[in-house]
């Protein structure tokens, strides 16, 4: 007698992503409401279980949903806006206004397009660092595109300029707390909060140290961003009397496996042992760095944490940085730009980056007991690939077809705790012409009131 399913999803070369990573040739993967009953051959699965509804794969790639967990939900709508010739140290001329004049309306129109960008390109989870407002906005947004991630809220007691001040060390404290209160994480939830702080020496010991004890209360994430370029990296030496910044961290006590420091660019050796012992995540942001030189394939260490055991992962950061809410593409990136810099190969291989894109993310943010690969029990998280695409022929081997060809171009399917969300690269449920109306309104009124021109070095006529 055959048993009950919502979906059975066929005929697919599944990558598994499982502890022996297995990989299917023609595989099925069997979904009840939002968890996977069942992942084995086709014709296996097909007999023993009677779906409502059944989606041929095609001989395309089914895998686990891609995790990202290092993006800016606010900041999608100034992609673009920042004149390529600039440095990095002159990016606040762009962002303090843009940060000071968005409101409500165009901080949602942002969120909804990084959020459609993000399960266009196979993403089905993901970490944000903290929305311009307050976090109940991103998360309806979150809800309304049907993607399962991490919000929070900007938090830091020692602003970049005055007009970003969101209060003391004591208020920052109450409204992460609130958030996490009102989102907390659990199996059942597809939008919790994380602690989330701005780190490179815009937030005290203090904030740090009760930050952290507070997610370690509430069973949550605690991400924040650390050594991104040589400044801050200088900022801790002075303030931690010459120690390096992950060595001031673990005289804090906060280092841990639910804390991830994202970039990591100017990461010291003697760093990399105290990462590796304590458990704590790195989420590796290649497009960001290389869009803007700041080093990360000339001194970042990202082969040398791998081989240490630190758990590495992708982010995609913002609009202005990589440009760009792809980890198909950023996994492209890692497995490349480190043979490239080093004259090794390789340093990275396509099944490690592969890896860093699901399971390590789903390490990362705490979740890989429910995402992150293909297996019994988990969380209905998964994207298929059109195989009618010429990027992926010949596909003699599916794992280098997906890094090195065809990334994100083929996405065509995404399921996000068992619901479809994605379906020939359309979302059924959105109206995204309309969608994409309303963002390119909200995007030139703030920037009419921002007062921003482009800056073409070709004639525009």
């Amino acid at each position: 007698m055959t048993k009950p399913a919502d979906l059975l999803v066929k005929h697919g070369v599944v990558l598994t992503l499982d502890g022996q990573r297995r990989i299917l040739a023609d595989g099925a993967v069997a979904i009840l409401g939002d968890h996977i009953l069942a992942v084995g051959q086709s014709a296996e699965l097909e007999r023993e279980y009677a779906p409502c509804r059944t989606i041929d794969a095609r001989g395309g790639v089914v895998q686990p949903g891609f995790v990202d967990c290092h993006v800016h939900l606010s900041q999608h709508l100034g992609r673009g806006t920042i004149p390529d010739l600039w440095p990095e140290s002159r990016e606040h001329e762009q962002w303090l206004p843009y940060w000071t004049q968005i409101n409500e309306e165009e901080a949602r129109c942002s969120a909804l397009l990084a959020c459609m960008e993000m399960v266009r390109n196979g993403t089905t989870c993901f970490c944000d660092n903290g929305g311009r407002f307050a976090g109940e906005l991103n998360a309806e947004v979150v809800a309304q595109v049907g993607l399962r991630g991490a919000i929070s809220e900007v938090c830091w007691d020692q602003p970049p300029h005055p007009a970003v001040a969101v209060g003391d060390t004591d208020t920052c404290l109450r409204r992460l707390e609130a958030l996490a209160r009102a989102f907390p994480k659990r199996p059942d939830a597809c939008v919790w909060a994380a602690v989330s702080m701005a780190g490179m020496g815009l937030c005290s010991d203090r904030l740090l140290v009760e930050g952290k004890r507070l997610a370690d209360q509430l069973g949550t994430l605690m991400e924040m961003h650390q050594s991104f370029g040589p400044e801050d990296v200088a900022r801790y030496r002075a303030h931690a009397r010459g120690k390096s910044a992950v060595a001031h961290l673990a005289d804090l006590g906060i280092l841990g496996p639910n804390l991830q420091l994202v970039h990591m660019i100017h990461t010291v050796p003697d760093e990399i042992p105290l990462l590796a012992t304590s458990g704590t995540s790195v989420v590796h942001c290649p497009a960001a760095s290389t869009r803007m030189g700041m080093g990360v394939s000339r001194t970042g260490r990202m082969p040398e944490l791998l081989r240490a055991g630190v758990n590495l992962a992708l982010g995609s950061d913002s609009g202005n940085y990589s440009d760009f809410l792809d980890v198909g593409r950023q996994l492209y990136l890692a497995a490349t730009i480190h043979r490239e810099a080093r004259g090794e190969q390789p340093c990275v291989s396509a099944e490690q980056a592969l890896e860093m894109a699901t399971r390590n993310g789903a390490r990362a943010l705490g979740v890989d007991s429910w995402i992150g690969s293909l297996e019994l029990g988990k969380k209905a998280d998964l994207v298929i690939h059109d195989y009618g695409r010429p990027e992926w022929r010949p596909g003699l081997d599916p794992v280098t077809s997906l890094v090195y060809s065809a990334q994100s171009s083929g996405v065509h399917t995404a399921i996000v705790d068992g619901r479809i969300v994605l379906e020939g690269g359309h979302f059924p449920h959105l109206d995204e012409e309309r969608l994409y109306q309303r963002i390119d309104q909200a995007a030139r009124a703030l920037y009419t009131r921002m007062g921003w021109v482009p800056r073409h070095r070709w004639p525009l006529l």
